[in-house]
């Protein structure tokens, strides 16, 4: 059955204390992509499309759909590990841990799971993580809870810095972390609509952590949020404010709705992109994008 959007970002909120509360749901995937963003480059395309876009597009591109990935993963996760740990999976539901931990390890294999943190965010404590391919057995790998320790203090902070200005314009959101290559770590604040069958568009910010602790703003959407009608049914037209590369948040919608069923073209000022069915390589993505420039006046 299809769901909405808002059921799964409520949970999240409310079991990761990550979020601002909200109302949304959503079905989940259990084969998603990889929770790790992916190097620029990894989108699959012929020589030719290549050749006929500009210069760096595709390497732009491709950065911000590996953050699209691994943040529409968090989604799918979260609602499935929610529902685990509604269901007694990690204990008794009124004990369990309450915050959600998702990942894709280096092999590829999705896991999540559900620990506790103390008040300064250095210890993490009664960690528990189940694969989330086959029938859910415990994980036993490795995990380094130094580094998910400090993901959860950046979500943290950036959900601190945000929350006064985000709810005085009425404007709920999720923060998601972002892992990248190399060990850097991101947190993107991600809005949601404030309307059933509506969606937004643009608006997303991001954070990094500057070497002092302290943290700083990477990116900014905020003034090109824009709430659009969703269709009941049949193609859906993400309109970005952006000249080229779309802004992350319009290409998760673009993801989440194409793993519905839905066919998404995302429209820039200057490229059309859209998620057709093929094998991107990189990932074992069943989808790929499409770059078209679009002529001028158009």
């Amino acid at each position: 059955m299809r769901r909405s959007f808002q059921w799964l970002i409520t949970l999240s909120a409310s079991l990761a204390s990550v979020s601002c509360a909200g109302t949304a749901r959503t079905a989940p995937i259990e084969q998603a992509s990889p929770v790790r963003a992916l190097p620029a480059g990894t989108d699959a395309a012929s020589s030719a499309d290549a050749d006929a876009l500009p210069a760096g597009f595709r390497e732009a591109f491709a950065e911000a759909d590996s953050r699209a990935r691994t943040i529409a993963y968090w989604y799918q996760c979260v609602g499935t590990i929610a529902r685990l740990r509604a269901g007694g999976t990690f204990g008794p539901a009124a004990a369990a841990p309450r915050i959600i931990y998702c990942e894709r390890t280096a092999d590829g294999i999705p896991i999540g799971g559900v620990y506790d943190i103390d008040p300064a965010f250095r210890t993490v404590r009664r960690f528990s993580t189940v694969r989330l391919d086959g029938t859910r057995p415990r994980y036993t790998g490795a995990i380094d809870t130094a580094r998910v320790a400090m993901e959860a203090k950046l979500v943290n902070d950036v959900t601190r810095a945000i929350t006064p200005a985000w709810t005085k314009l009425g404007r709920p959101f999720s923060v998601v972390p972002v892992p990248l290559p190399g060990g850097a770590m991101e947190a993107w604040a991600i809005p949601r609509a404030t309307k059933a069958r509506t969606f937004v568009t643009g608006g997303d910010v991001a954070y990094a952590r500057n070497t002092d602790g302290t943290i700083r703003r990477t990116v900014d959407h905020t003034a090109t949020w824009t709430q659009l009608p969703l269709a009941v049914n049949g193609a859906i037209a993400v309109r970005s404010a952006e000249r080229d590369v779309a802004a992350v948040t319009d290409l998760v919608t673009a993801r989440y709705h194409t793993d519905l069923g839905r066919e998404v073209t995302v429209q820039t000022t200057t490229m059309s992109s859209t998620l057709v069915t093929g094998l991107d390589p990189a990932t074992g993505a069943r989808v790929v994008w499409r770059h078209v420039a679009k002529s001028p006046g158009r």
